[in-house]
């Protein structure tokens, strides 16, 4: 959570590969001789015998992890350890979190201007924006931070705190003994800012890539040459194909199943990469993704395919990521990165988690109800099966025709936003006070969140909006949006102490969004009686999340094999993380489905805009599942507005905090689990 050196999310259109460059010189092989360690320590205990000896040694020893030939000899590392070792903590710590909040927060400032153009939808792009977008202020601040030895003096006297550690002390900590911990936390690897602003070019190119990805979908056709889809309809893959698969439960004729199949059919040309290249983001020409014919006016024709582009992608960003792994002594590899740093869970612990949630018996028989709903054997696709969604038994047409009359751009949800917090019980003040720092800019992708990392700065909420306004599908994503930016304000501005701003990690910032997203329709207006709400509402967000789940391990297993197999081909890759799809499928679906050897579950375009976060979203929807039960008979937002103000500290201590309780899968299950039993009790009777 707290490395700046993370890899930001941003996007491309080539797939121009770049020269990942190490300067040998800047090894981070051992330099800092053990005696000298023992001897600095051994002084620093006779200079301050008050002080807490076993921080004193692992402020020391950390120090030394980082400090290289450049730094000075071990004479001088001596030296500095010694002058440079403070008893005040505290007047330290503030001294950090006040300059911090400036550096960061204005970088962030930056950063965000200088993707605007690439993320929002405000004329064309020029050449010349994707080199502003690849730009990092944030690249040099660990060059500069550890060759004036600011980090150095950080680790001296803030030492870090494993994950072990964290969760074991966190809720003993005082708010300014876990600033202390958080502010041990940064700078957990050296990377030079030259592997950093490599790393921000590749990223920038594939966010602009997957951004870019969008499909036609009046000139998709069936075998017969008919067509199903709107003219204006453009879908970016795989967030659009996949929002348009689901609305086409609330449709039982045979036109709602042909273009469910059709749209799964192109998500597994995508997958192949046996997509036309000619079609992505190209009005014009047609295509039959279930034989795969392509036609230009009028006239079957060959095609030249896509190639492996997305996996050129996301090889690229592999590279990348490794090239920083020797500069990392805390977190070695991108993996661990990812998980032990950033999610502040281990890989281990995550995918034991989610494959004991994959593998609950109650998912064959959550199936066999979903098989019974439709009246027709489950298709793979139907991992995405919408209808236990109370809006089922509302139009998707109605919903649409109320949100383009209320939003018409962007500038007018952003208008309303302290209008749909007050929908949620949020007060008029509150509600206003939050929102006077939340903009909203209509984006070019799917839609995110930006939040501000100084307490001067706003958050942005961007959203895709047509010419024709914004409709109900992405009101929806806009709502989830909406929470991140209500959360990202709330726990930086009410937080005391900027060093415990923010969440713990990215999956509890998705767990709050799902919190707002799912009351889309009590802002709407919609009222649904169904006695059944809670019920399909439990089962609703558990098929999410088995849903994800697979879709997560496909990710996690795909950079363990880039790791055993570092000098592989896109086309190596491709076949690799197909398999790894398939084998997934095969493990935990098949039975369910009836079918065998599907790599839809490879089709999420986050494994090359946010390498490493699909993990993140079934985590959202474990938390999510216990805050709701939590809330359940509070006011949900001076509950909410609590938990809010939390503040970043380890997950188990923050689930602690919030709910009284540790994250599990097994309040989850149970949960399913009752509901499905219920009904089949229902039924039998």
């Amino acid at each position: 959570m707290k490395n700046i050196c993370l890899i930001l999310p941003v996007l491309f259109f080539s797939c121009r590969q770049i020269e990942i460059k190490i300067n040998n010189t800047d090894n981070m092989e051992k330099y800092i001789p053990a005696a000298v360690i023992n001897e600095t320590v051994k002084e620093l205990e006779a200079k301050f015998p008050l002080a807490d000896r076993e921080l004193i040694r692992r402020g020391v020893t950390l120090t030394g992890d980082f400090w290289i030939a450049g730094d000075g000899s071990p004479e001088e590392f001596k030296t500095f350890c010694i002058s440079n070792y403070s008893q005040d903590k505290k007047t330290l710590s503030d001294r950090f979190a006040k300059n911090m909040e400036t550096v960061f927060g204005h970088f962030s400032q930056v950063g965000r201007e200088m993707q605007f153009p690439i993320h929002v939808e405000n004329g064309d792009l020029i050449p010349i924006d994707e080199i502003f977008a690849s730009w990092s202020p944030f690249a040099h601040v660990n060059d500069d931070w550890f060759g004036n030895k600011l980090a150095m003096i950080l680790h001296l006297n803030f030492p870090y705190y494993s994950l072990d550690e964290r969760n074991a002390k966190g809720l003993q900590w005082t708010e300014d003994e876990n600033a202390a911990v958080n502010l041990g936390l940064y700078f957990a690897s050296r990377t030079p800012g030259k592997l950093q602003q490599q790393a921000e070019e590749i990223a920038t190119r594939a966010e602009l890539y997957i951004s870019n990805y969008n499909i036609y979908m009046n000139n998709i056709v069936d075998e017969q040459g008919k067509r199903y889809f709107p003219e204006d309809m453009r879908l970016i893959s795989h967030w659009g194909l996949r929002d348009e698969l689901k609305s086409n439960y609330n449709d039982r004729t045979e036109t709602g199943l042909t273009k469910q199949k059709l749209i799964y059919d192109l998500m597994i040309r995508i997958i192949n990469q046996e997509i036309p290249r000619e079609l992505i983001n190209v009005k014009g020409n047609d295509y039959c993704p279930t034989n795969s014919k392509f036609f230009r006016d009028g006239s079957e024709t060959t095609f030249e395919r896509e190639k492996d582009v997305r996996y050129a992608f996301l090889l690229e960003l592999f590279k990348s990521a490794k090239a920083s792994d020797k500069y990392s002594p805390l977190y070695p590899d991108a993996i661990k990165r990812a998980f032990d740093q950033s999610l502040e869970m281990t890989f281990e612990e995550v995918e034991t988690m989610f494959t004991a949630f994959l593998s609950a018996p109650v998912n064959e028989k959550i199936g066999e109800l979903i098989g019974r709903r439709l009246r027709r054997p489950l298709q793979a696709y139907d991992i995405w099966y919408d209808g236990f969604k109370t809006r089922s038994s509302i139009s998707e047409e109605d919903l649409s025709a109320k949100t383009l009359k209320q939003f018409p751009d962007a500038k007018a949800l952003e208008k309303q936003l302290p209008h749909i917090l007050q929908l949620l019980g949020y007060g008029k003040e509150r509600a206003e006070k939050i929102c006077q720092y939340i903009a909203v800019d209509a984006a070019r992708g799917s839609g995110h969140a930006m939040g501000a990392a100084m307490k001067s700065d706003i958050s942005r909420l961007r959203v895709r909006v047509p010419e024709t306004g914004l409709n109900y599908n992405g009101f929806n994503v806009a709502m989830h949006e909406f929470g991140h930016n209500v959360e990202q304000t709330v726990s930086l501005y009410d937080v005391g102490n900027y060093l415990n701003s923010g969440i713990p990690n990215t999956a509890f910032t998705e767990a709050l969004a799902f919190l707002f997203q799912k009351r889309d329709l009590d802002v709407l207006g919609f009222r649904e009686n169904n006695p059944d709400k809670a019920r399909m509402a439990i089962l609703d967000n558990y098929w999410n999340a088995f849903e994800i789940m697979g879709v997560a391990l496909v990710d996690m297993y795909a950079w363990k094999w880039m790791y055993a197999n570092p000098d592989a081909k896109p086309e190596e890759l491709k076949t690799a993380i197909i398999n790894i799809a398939k084998d997934v499928w095969n493990k935990y679906y098949a039975s369910i489905f009836d079918v065998a050897d599907s790599p839809i579950l490879a089709v999420y375009s986050h494994m090359i805009s946010y390498p490493l976060y699909l993990a993140a979203y079934p985590i959202g929807h474990l938390i999510e599942f216990q805050l709701e039960q939590h809330l359940e008979g509070k006011n949900f937002a001076e509950e909410i507005d609590r938990i809010f103000r939390i503040g970043h500290c380890s997950p188990n201590v923050w689930m602690t905090k919030a709910t009284g309780a540790k994250l599990s899968v097994e309040p989850f299950i149970k949960a399913a689990t009752d509901v499905i039993n219920d009904i089949n009790t229902q039924i039998d009777d």
